[in-house]
């Protein structure tokens, strides 16, 4: 009598599809998390070589400009985006035409769900020709 019940239970296939969703569900969201942390990396990178090409033009134009003044104009372009403060760096070697040398560092912290938070120091480096 109680072998047709089983069987009967084995056979079911309703709720299967909920079952299988929600082994599923948690390595996917967890995936998908993870794609979009990565893809904020990739974005931190790009606007901190942004702002330091950005300055670079700066340094083109004039050769007065000095390290403070960069790196107020990094700083600020990386607030207007929501990013914390750089640590600028800029050096000129003397010669026959005067190169100037950008170097800006980012130090950020990633939480990534699941993973323990990731500490990342991004930077971006330029030489760009001094102005008259």
């Amino acid at each position: 009598m109680r072998a047709p019940k089983v069987s009967r239970f084995v056979r079911d296939q309703a709720g299967a599809a909920a079952v299988e969703f929600a082994l599923v569900c948690i390595p996917l969201i967890t995936l998908l998390l993870g794609i979009g942390s990565v893809a904020l990396m990739f974005y931190t990178n790009a606007v901190l070589h942004s702002a330091v090409e950005r300055s670079a033009r700066s340094v083109a134009m004039s050769s007065s400009v000095t390290q403070a003044q960069l790196a107020t104009q990094i700083n600020s372009y990386l607030g207007s985006l929501g990013l914390s403060n750089a640590t600028v760096t800029f050096t000129v070697a003397a010669g026959v035409m005067p190169v100037g040398h950008i170097t800006a560092t980012l130090g950020k912290t990633y939480t990534i769900p699941f993973m323990a938070p990731i500490q990342i120091n991004f930077s971006a480096d330029t030489y760009v020709p001094q102005g008259p």
